[in-house]
Parts: structure tokens; sequence; C-alpha cells
């Protein structure tokens, strides 16, 4: 009776062992993946804000789906609806992006972003929608809307 229990104890103790090593290793995959994925939307949200602060279209055509579009409530409270212009080298120099959190859901990422207007008191809040295509993390919306207090 002794060798049988510590025949099955010792067997459980393996068990519970190679469980926690591949939870380890399916976990440390996971976390890899997800800092590859986080690094590569930040780096797309980089790119965007310098083609919009400074016009690059370089940039834009980095970041940004050639289908996407913006989509926002203007100031006299409407809804507005407009495709990415990927060859227009405006610029908005006129205030300063902070990213405020991230989520990714496989191939779709959601980034939240607060925007200090200079010259305004209160700042605006953006989220933008991001979807892995042919490898690479592209904007295909960013919403927002203004007057809108946390």
């Amino acid at each position: 009776m002794k060798k049988l229990t510590f025949t099955l104890l010792l067997s459980l103790i393996s068990i519970a062992a190679f469980a926690q090593k591949t939870d380890i290793s399916s976990e440390k995959q996971i976390l890899e993946t997800d800092f590859s994925d986080r690094y590569a939307i930040i780096t797309t949200i980089k790119n965007f804000y310098i083609g919009d602060h400074t016009g690059s279209i370089k940039h834009k055509k980095l970041s940004m789906h050639e289908k996407g579009a913006y989509r926002y409530v203007n100031k006299e409270g409407k809804y507005v609806e407009s495709k990415f212009r990927l060859d227009s080298d405006n610029a908005d120099p006129n205030y300063k992006e902070e990213l405020l959190s991230i989520e990714i859901y496989d191939k779709i990422a959601f980034a939240r972003l607060r925007l200090d207007q200079f010259g305004y008191e209160i700042p605006e809040y953006k989220l933008i929608i991001l979807h892995k295509v042919d490898s690479k993390w592209k904007i295909t919306s960013i919403n927002w809307g203004y007057g809108i207090k946390q």
C-alpha cells in the first residue's frame, strides 16, 4: 500500500510540474506576442501623429488604411464621417496627444488617447481602432467628440 501511495503521489507531482511548465511557456508565448503587437501598434500610432503634426504623407501611409475614416460629432452636435486622405499634406500642430491605453483582441485593437488642444481648456478624447491587415497594424477608424469631460 505504501508503494502504491508513493507512486501515486510521485505521479501527481510530475503531472503538476508538467502542467505548471506548460502554463508558464504558453503564458510566456502570449506575453511575447502581446508585447510585439503592442509595440507595433504604438509605432503605428506614433507614425500617424508624425503625419498629422507635420503633414508627412509617408507617415500617414505607414499608419492609416486607405479605406479608413474619421468619425466624430462636431461642435454643433452633428455626426460627421470622412475618408482618410492619405495623399494630403495637411498638418495640425495645434495639439499634444497622450496615449491612455491599448486593448488588443487578436487582429483588432483599440487605443484611447487624450489630446490637449492649445488654446482650449477641455481636452479631446479619441478612440483609434486598428486592424492587423497583411501582418501590419493599420488605423481603420478614428472616433472622437468635442467637449467630452472625463
